[in-house]
């Protein structure tokens, strides 16, 4: 099984956690993120450089 980590914060994310999965809006790589970044906002930063909230 493939480990998932946190775009924003970089923590694994275990199958069991409510996450969020989308391609960025630049270069349509796959980015996650953990329920506990996008309740605060944590800002997150695809490879490519874009940057969002």
């Amino acid at each position: 099984m493939e480990k998932i980590e946190c775009t924003s914060c970089k923590q694994e994310i275990s199958p069991v956690e409510t996450y969020v999965k989308f391609e960025c809006p630049e270069c349509e790589e796959i980015l996650y993120r953990c329920q506990k970044c996008r309740t605060f906002g944590h800002l997150y930063q695809c490879k490519c450089g874009f940057k969002g909230p």
